[in-house]
């Protein structure tokens, strides 16, 4: 028997990324990892390990039908929880392993029909050597993921040593999140969406403004600095405050100094699962929160790691709401906060280096489909730092990502020592960055409208989706009251009624009247 509840709320963000990208560059959302084995595992213990797991955890035979209807009778996307059956596993030879894990880790998931973990099985002369998961981000988050590995550790460890597992029993399957929410009020969740409505009201427009050009490059580039966690720690332990916030505080100081800009923007990965109550549930339950910072006033590099941690506390705090609001708050407000920020934990385990290390890193094509301006990631490991910056060339160049990664570990260096606290001007002299200048001002080409058939048929389709009694086609998709988890029906109807389109479009501030220039008829 089938089960089935909308998405969770920490869904969306994962969904709507992983839709509106080419489906050639889908992959880069995925998570792909290779699995230490204990001595003497075979292969038949790896399958009934991983087909226990998909017993017990529902997310691992979950698909999701993304024009379902939901308690209002209207298009939203569903998780459909599938029977137990075994865990499917490719499995490959030493020789041609690298091609079989390209593949897997490559191919696109089919959300309608696939579950969202792959299995591969390496083997040597017969033996079992390593194994392979593949993950589909939709579904999974760090603590989800780490939890899954530390069952599939103990399983495959009693199965070699001939005992009992022992694992903790599963409290909430993500359909008892869902229906949980489902369950949830506006008025219950009024409170920490009016706080989000308040952070958006305050955004800046574009804080890459005065550094935006055309360009279609991206730049990818790693810094690992050993001594940058001890000094990260040393801060947070003086302000009393964890180190995320200290890193908030040093990317908000050097992402000022590069825009020129006073008041700046971006988005915080943030957990749901203190918030929501469900915090052991295998599924994905974070999402990116806007955050804004305000550094007028020339504050001092501590009372801006003060006012991160408040950051960070109200964003955990207001955490449990559903994304595709607080995403079209922000397109309400036609803000671009496309800037990320994310922490990962990765201790135990060893950043591998003595002393500083740079890396430039293949450019990120696919990862410049998704939508993003620039997207730091700091690692943290047992002995170090890792951050690791992407950035599309319109924003960033090469040299400019290299100075952001350096010029922040050395504003984070810098303050190990107590009698250091520079005011943001001085931490701006400190990075160097060339002063950003407005842009030029440019010819404005006019939107083309679209034709009167496309216009009407497109109009009728997003009222007949939404339940919206009149479209005004010169606004956008959002700003006409479309609601962004319904575009996948939006695109199906009007596929239904001879025209083809894609999803990006109708995330912007673009009116429906230009867009329906750009369908094209998919049928004579």
């Amino acid at each position: 028997m089938v089960k089935s509840a909308n998405l969770c709320w920490g869904q969306h963000h994962h969904l709507l990324r992983y839709l509106r990208v080419p489906a050639p560059s889908r992959h880069e959302a995925h998570i792909g990892t290779s699995y230490p084995l204990p001595a003497g595992c075979t292969v038949a213990a790896v399958r009934t390990a991983l087909t226990h797991l998909v017993r017990r955890h529902e997310v691992l035979r979950t698909v999701y039908d993304l024009t379902g209807t939901a308690a209002d009778g209207r298009a939203w996307p569903r998780q459909l929880v599938q029977p137990p059956a075994p865990q499917p596993v490719v499995e490959a030879t030493t020789e041609d392993a690298v091609d079989v894990i390209a593949r897997l880790t490559r191919t696109p998931f089919d959300l309608a029909r696939e579950w969202p973990m792959r299995a591969c099985v390496v083997t040597t002369g017969g033996r079992l050597a390593r194994l392979h998961l593949v993950f589909n981000h939709l579904a999974f988050d760090d603590v989800a993921l780490d939890r899954l590995a530390a069952e599939l550790d103990e399983l495959l460890a009693a199965r070699t040593e001939g005992r009992p597992a022992v694992l903790d029993p599963v409290e909430h399957q993500p359909v008892d999140l869902a229906r949980f929410e489902e369950s949830r009020t506006d008025a219950d969740i009024e409170p920490a969406l009016s706080h989000w409505r308040e952070i958006v009201k305050k955004l800046p427009a574009d804080v890459f403004s005065k550094r935006r050009k055309d360009s279609e490059a991206a730049h990818s580039a790693s810094f690992t600095v050993p001594t940058l966690l001890s000094a990260a720690r040393a801060i947070a332990a003086r302000e009393h405050v964890w180190p995320s916030a200290v890193h908030l505080a040093a990317y908000a100081v050097t992402l000022a100094a590069y825009t020129g800009e006073t008041l700046v923007a971006h988005r915080m990965y943030t957990s749901q699962r203190d918030a929501s109550g469900f915090g052991g549930a295998v599924t994905c339950l974070s999402y990116p929160t806007p955050v804004l910072a305000d550094l007028g006033g020339d504050p001092r590099f501590s009372a801006v790691v003060k006012a991160s941690a408040t950051r960070v506390s109200e964003a955990m705090t207001h955490a449990h709401v559903p994304y595709d609001r607080v995403y079209e708050l922000i397109a309400e407000e036609g803000v671009r906060v496309v800037a990320e920020l994310n922490f990962l934990d990765n201790a135990p385990r060893s950043c591998r280096a003595k002393r500083d290390r740079y890396a430039v890193n293949a450019a990120p094509a696919d990862w410049a489909q998704a939508g993003s301006d620039s997207y730091l990631r700091v690692y943290e490991w047992a002995d170090g730092i890792t951050l690791a910056l992407q950035a599309l060339d319109a924003v960033m160049d090469a040299d400019a990502v290299e100075q952001f990664l350096r010029g922040y570990a050395r504003l984070v260096e810098a303050h190990r020592d107590p009698g250091t606290d520079l005011r943001v001007s001085e931490a701006a002299a400190l990075l160097g960055f060339t002063p950003a200048e407005p842009p030029r001002a440019g010819t404005r080409v006019p939107e083309r409208t679209g034709t009167a058939p496309a216009e009407r048929v497109l109009t009728e389709v997003v009222a007949e989706v939404n339940g919206i009694e009149r479209v005004d086609p010169a606004r956008s998709y959002l700003g006409a009251g479309g609601r962004v988890l319904r575009l996948p029906r939006v695109v199906e109807a009007l596929h239904e009624r001879g025209w083809s389109a894609g999803l990006v479009p109708f995330t912007t501030a673009r009116p429906l009247a230009a867009l329906a220039h750009e369908l094209v008829p998919s049928r004579g």
